[in-house]
């Protein structure tokens, strides 16, 4: 199995990277697991007091690898909704991690790449970085990133971006509280790590108490739309307009509906 996944210790901060450049870091099934293990990992790292999540290169993530997807939905694969299980509880475990994560936004964040993004606790962002609910343009549900979007703008703004498909800038989520500061494409691990220094002055049980005020009194009613949220998507690609969407992606054509 190809790891996808680079871990890198800068005490007292912990970076995980995206690293698959030929497919703009999208990420196949194993990818969520992949990421879990290195939440897993670091977790045990007591020097490590906070987490980077990054992507290689200048894409934080396309999101769940499309090539594979179609793949295994040619062959009416049970594995086809694997990937959707394996986001939402990596999810969950983002929310309920007890060290803060910070998403570094070196670029787009797509898909579930964007649900990743919006679980964690701070995102930095670069100023071309957008975070974007493509799905609709591929005959897809937004799925586990409209929830996570519902869940930290609310629904007017879940709806306008999940619905339109419409990327959402670094400067608008700025404004929106959703980006926590905007730099220069090269400065943005340099801010997150900076953000970790700042980190390491406070208390580790205060932040995991604090973690839990923020996130878990929340994390059972997110859980429950999670779960609507990975069945509407996995029904979503059982449709005509899943097949045409996604083979007109890969054929770097415009889909024709009908």
């Amino acid at each position: 199995m190809q790891s996808i996944v680079d871990i890198r210790k800068n005490v007292p901060s912990g970076t995980i990277v995206m690293n698959n450049p030929l497919q703009a870091n999208a990420i196949p099934t194993f990818g969520y697991l992949q990421l879990r293990q290195a939440l897993d990992d670091l977790h045990q790292e007591k020097n490590v007091r906070a987490i980077i999540l990054t992507g290689s290169g200048n894409v934080f993530s396309a999101g769940t690898d499309l090539k594979q997807l179609n793949t295994e939905l040619q062959r009416e694969a049970q594995a086809s909704h694997q990937d959707i299980e394996l986001l939402n509880e990596l999810l969950l475990a983002m929310l309920r991690f007890p060290k803060p994560i910070i998403a570094a936004l070196n670029g787009p964040a797509i898909g579930s790449a964007a649900a990743l993004a919006l679980a964690c606790d701070f995102v930095i962002a670069a100023k071309q970085a957008t975070l974007q609910l493509s799905e609709v343009k591929l005959g897809l549900a937004a799925g586990s990133a409209v929830t996570m979007l519902n869940f930290r703008a609310g629904a007017a703004i879940a709806t306008r971006y999940s619905i339109t498909g419409e990327p959402l800038s670094a400067e608008v989520g700025l404004q929106m509280g959703l980006i926590h500061d905007v730099v220069e494409a090269e400065l943005v691990w340099a801010r997150a790590h900076e953000l970790v220094l700042e980190i390491e002055s406070t208390s580790s049980q205060s932040i995991q108490m604090t973690k839990r005020l923020l996130n878990e009194s929340l994390a059972d009613q997110l859980e429950t739309q999670l779960q609507v949220s990975g069945a509407m998507t996995a029904a979503a690609r059982t449709t005509s307009h899943a097949n045409v969407g996604i083979s007109a992606f890969l054929r770097k054509e415009t889909p024709e509906w009908d």
